[in-house]
């Protein structure tokens, strides 16, 4: 039902060849669906389906349909980190897969959540073969993504952050050859059943 829930769900089919998921009765929140227009600048094919009757505590809720995609780069600026800071990671993976280069302007709160996420998803990415810089400009810190031809498994850590954690699963299960995580408790502090539900997909 979460949006930042939901969106491991969105990278996955986007970037799985041959795939679809059909995600029901999920929060709509103006202001929380960032990842869903970015991934519609990327030219994923993902649709969405506003509910006449669905409000959850005041909140749209809704359908989303994702299918497989030919991702294309684009530019998150850093007036939009606001409506989707808890999705970034998750959108790194996909940017990986994109063509061209992807680039998130003022990402330095990923600094300063459960684990300094900049560090935990690019060295992640790199040990799987990604193209990842990260620059500053003035005091903005930016990370710039080139897309590859696909990623390569890879020992990774999950850095004890549940994000991090999960957006790695979604790159194992993309990448060519086995991929291997250190931990996942640390994903039940926001979404227990991650691995239920992703099973129950595969």
């Amino acid at each position: 039902g979460d949006v930042s829930s939901a969106a491991f769900f969105m990278v996955l089919a986007s970037i799985i060849p041959n795939s679809q998921i059909f995600i029901r009765d999920v929060s709509l929140n103006p202001s929380r669906i960032g990842v869903i227009r970015v991934l519609k600048r990327m030219k994923a094919n993902v649709s969405v389906s506003v509910s006449k009757t669905g409000f959850s505590k005041f909140e749209p809720t809704g359908s989303i349909l994702i299918k497989s995609s030919s991702l294309k780069a684009t530019r998150i600026k850093k007036e939009e980190m606001p409506s989707l800071i808890d999705e970034l990671p998750i959108l790194m993976v996909a940017s990986c897969f994109a063509k061209g280069k992807t680039v998130f302007e003022g990402v330095n709160e990923l600094r300063v959540k459960e684990t300094d996420r900049i560090n935990s998803m690019a060295s992640n990415l790199r040990l799987m073969g990604a193209d990842i810089a990260v620059s500053r400009t003035n005091s903005l810190e930016n990370i710039i993504i080139k897309g590859v031809e696909g990623l390569k498994g890879a020992k990774v850590r999950s850095f004890n952050d549940h994000r991090t954690a999960m957006s790695m699963i979604v790159a194992g299960l993309a990448a060519k050859a086995k991929t291997s995580l250190d931990d996942v408790s640390c994903i039940s502090k926001s979404f227990p059943d991650f691995l239920k539900v992703l099973n129950s997909l595969i």
